[in-house]
């Protein structure tokens, strides 16, 4: 369900299937994800998003070397550079090196040997979407924090106000003005939708400033082609 959610609002943002835009996914590590929005977005480019995977090389390090901090550090950094340097495979292949420096019988390796264990099981399934160094130079986004804050401040602090009900019709159509609003539009988007009202009365016609329908909202290129001023003198335009 979620899945067919995503695959239509592409579409319906212009990202049809068979589309040539380039398209990228961030996801989480979820195999299910992979697998369902692979098939939904075949042409798309995939990244597991590298804070989890940090996070996860963190709780491994913190295992093998206990309070020792420094030595926790040094380990990291090391594996973040190759990370980085999108060299995870080399990655996969040290964790599993250092797994056979551990004892099988020893219970003081217990705890070592399942984290490893863990960690090599959940990256190798994931090796395909950690190119970070190949995403990196193509300028894609590796983590989704970039996303999540666009979410909280684009969405969240507009929609997520106490006491505040939508319905998604309504808050689709908000969203579009905040958008306008965030992304110093908003001044021209008003003078053409003015020159719209004058247009419509000049031609005869009746301008309903509320309507149960939603207009169509203008894409840069019609208002570059409009060439209205943002500054000029805006009165209400008088039902007719």
């Amino acid at each position: 369900m979620m899945l067919a959610w995503a695959r239509a609002q592409a579409t319906k943002r212009g990202f049809p299937p068979g589309t040539d835009k380039r398209m990228h996914i961030v996801v989480d590590g979820a195999t299910c994800l992979y697998d369902g929005l692979s098939v939904l977005f075949p042409q798309a480019t995939f990244a597991l998003d590298i804070r989890h995977v940090e996070e996860r090389l963190w709780k491994v390090a913190r295992v093998l070397y206990g309070p020792d901090a420094a030595r926790v550090e040094a380990w990291i950094e090391d594996h973040r550079e190759l990370l980085y340097t999108g060299r995870a495979l080399e990655l996969v292949t040290g964790l599993k090196a250092l797994t056979l420096t551990l004892s099988a019988r020893a219970k003081r390796d217990a705890s070592k040997r399942e984290a490893l264990s863990d960690l090599i099981g959940s990256l190798q399934k994931r090796l395909s979407m950690m190119a970070y160094q190949d995403l990196i130079e193509a300028d894609l986004v590796i983590a989704s924090g970039i996303v999540e804050g666009a979410a909280r401040y684009v969405v969240g602090e507009r929609l997520d106000c106490s006491g505040m009900r939508w319905i998604p019709e309504r808050a689709e159509a908000l969203l579009h003005l905040r958008c306008i609003e965030l992304n110093g539009d908003w001044e021209r988007f008003f003078a053409w939708g003015y020159q719209r009202w004058l247009d419509q009365m000049r031609a005869g016609q009746r301008v309903v400033i509320r309507a149960d329908h939603p207009a169509a909202l203008p894409t840069a290129v019609l208002v570059e082609a409009a060439d209205i001023p943002a500054h000029q003198e805006r009165k209400p335009p008088i039902a007719a």
